[in-house]
């Protein structure tokens, strides 16, 4: 039920977007929060930025955290971009005429890991269009994982954090050349906790990059309560919105 291209499935693409929507369904009272949040944000780009034009959606996954049904009046196109499109973003592109889903490998990367070629991250796609509005939607943090996993067990930690860091340094480039105004959602700190609470590790999911633009909010998410994964141990991040304006024009 998962459209997602072969290279990716091979790297199990399609079972984490199912698993996504799995997890939201299980912890659908933790995740409310950060949902309202993240529709909250692009409901205000929308209502700045939409002119009947092209909203570009970067990582629209599931559809969670993305409130179509009040997009849809503000842009006359909207394109879903990711690398797999589960029954919901293929309902709702069947059902409205002005919705296209696109297969993009954001990281650049799908096809070499695969093909067992190095890795150079890098996207350029959409270069060449003007859209009214990017959200990068909670995406910059969830690209390098899968690459970062790979390479931790080939080459090593140091190897993977660096390739992680470079995926997303392709990816703050890549929405910068887009020459649009972009409103970008990303966990800018993981914590791991144990049974009782504690902190027990704290993570960086950008690996020493900082989002640029605006600084607009910031909020936690649960994002597995114990339980979910075992129960001695939950994971919770900070979410940050940054808007991140277009150059104006020469």
């Amino acid at each position: 039920m998962t459209l997602c291209p072969p290279a990716a499935r091979r790297l199990g693409y399609h079972h984490e977007s199912a698993a996504i929507t799995a997890r939201a369904r299980r912890q659908r009272a933790a995740w409310a929060s950060h949902l309202a949040n993240s529709r909250r944000m692009v409901s205000q780009a929308a209502q700045r930025f939409g002119r009947g034009g092209t909203l570009l959606v970067l990582g629209s996954g599931p559809l969670l955290d993305l409130p179509l049904d009040t997009l849809a009046p503000r842009f006359g196109r909207i394109v879903l971009a990711d690398i797999a499109h589960g029954p919901e973003a293929r309902w709702r592109a069947w059902r409205d005429a002005k919705i296209t889903l696109d297969l993009v490998d954001l990281t650049g990367t799908v096809a070499d890991i695969v093909a067992g070629r190095p890795l150079k991250p890098y996207c350029n796609a959409y270069a060449n269009t003007a859209p009214d509005l990017v959200l990068s939607l909670n995406l910059a943090s969830q690209l390098p994982l899968a690459a970062h996993g790979l390479v931790a067990v080939q080459e090593g930690e140091t190897a993977a954090d660096a390739l992680a860091a470079d995926i997303v340094r392709a990816h703050l480039g890549h929405v910068a050349r887009l020459a649009a105004p972009c409103l970008i959602l990303a966990d800018v700190e993981r914590r791991w906790l144990d049974g009782q609470g504690r902190i027990q590790r704290v993570e960086d999911p950008l690996f020493g990059l900082r989002l640029p633009g605006e600084p607009l909010a910031t909020w936690p998410w649960t994002v597995a309560p114990a339980g979910e994964i075992t129960r001695e141990k939950s994971f919770e991040t900070t979410v940050a919105a940054h808007l991140l304006l277009a150059p104006p024009p020469p």
